[in-house]
């Protein structure tokens, strides 16, 4: 069991680490001025999977620690306010995209 806790905790650190390049990544995007619209597009998708499978990672990992161990609440709740707190991220990438769209899409 100790290999296990191990391991989702290396995933957890794995998914805080990930964060800060893809938010720097969005920074460049919205930057950029050189990228045809197609580019662009494809570039936030890329991102907004990014996310999204980011977040989904992290419930999942929240998922093994609330049925695998018993957390005291305020610990769970945490994680949960983690995971909640990445939400903003992924509507940010959202208005971006329509943003972008505005100025340089079709």
């Amino acid at each position: 069991m100790s290999n296990t806790i191990d391991v989702a905790l290396m995933l957890l650190q794995l998914v805080a680490l990930t964060i800060p390049p893809v938010v720097v990544l969005i920074q460049l995007l919205k930057q950029s001025e050189n990228l045809e619209w197609g580019y662009r597009k494809l570039s936030f998708g890329l991102v907004f999977s990014s996310v999204v499978l980011l977040i989904a990672g992290a419930l999942a990992i929240l998922t093994y620690f609330v049925t695998s161990l018993t957390l005291p609440v305020t610990v769970t709740g945490a994680l949960v306010l983690v995971i909640v707190g990445l939400l903003p991220l992924v509507l940010f990438v959202g208005v971006l995209y329509r943003e972008h769209r505005k100025e340089f899409g079709p």
